[in-house]
């Protein structure tokens, strides 16, 4: 995530009074310690950025610091739900889960700015995770402009 990506985050979120709130950089090194892995480059620094807090971007979607450790597990849950149609690697971080059916993940093996992929009950080729975009900042960065495309009332 670039310097300019976050400040248009806090410009957005200072609009909207609603205030982005980042991790420490301890505790990022506690959760790389809890999940076993370095974590990548460019998700810590979304960490850092909104790690407790991202405003009203992802509202609704389980992405913050708080769940992290629990989502690894919930993940697993939803996919015995689902008779385990994929195997999640051991070097996977599942980073955000939504409504209870859809995870995102990225492979930590998969570089500094690793590809994101989306598992979600009841896609049509259930067997198979879909790579959604290249890198973890181009993912954030949609999902920053259709949060800024939407028009918010205050």
């Amino acid at each position: 995530m670039k310097q300019e990506d976050i400040e248009i985050l806090l410009m957005k979120n200072k609009l909207i009074n609603t205030p982005l709130v980042g991790c420490t950089q301890e505790e990022i090194i506690e959760l790389e310690d809890r999940v076993g892995f370095k974590l990548p480059g460019v998700y810590k620094e979304f960490l850092l950025a909104a790690g407790h807090g991202s405003g009203r971007l992802f509202q609704g979607t389980i992405v913050h610091y708080i769940n992290l450790i629990e989502i690894q597990e919930w993940a697993k849950e939803l996919l015995e739900e689902n008779n385990n149609p994929i195997t999640l690697p051991n070097t996977s971080f599942v980073f955000s889960m939504h409504q209870g059916y859809e995870i995102r993940f990225f492979d930590v093996h998969m570089g500094e700015n690793p590809p994101v992929f989306l598992w979600y009950e009841g896609m049509e080729n259930p067997s198979s995770a879909v790579k959604l975009f290249d890198t973890f900042e181009e993912f954030l960065l949609q999902e920053i402009e259709d949060h800024s495309s939407v028009s918010w009332r205050v």
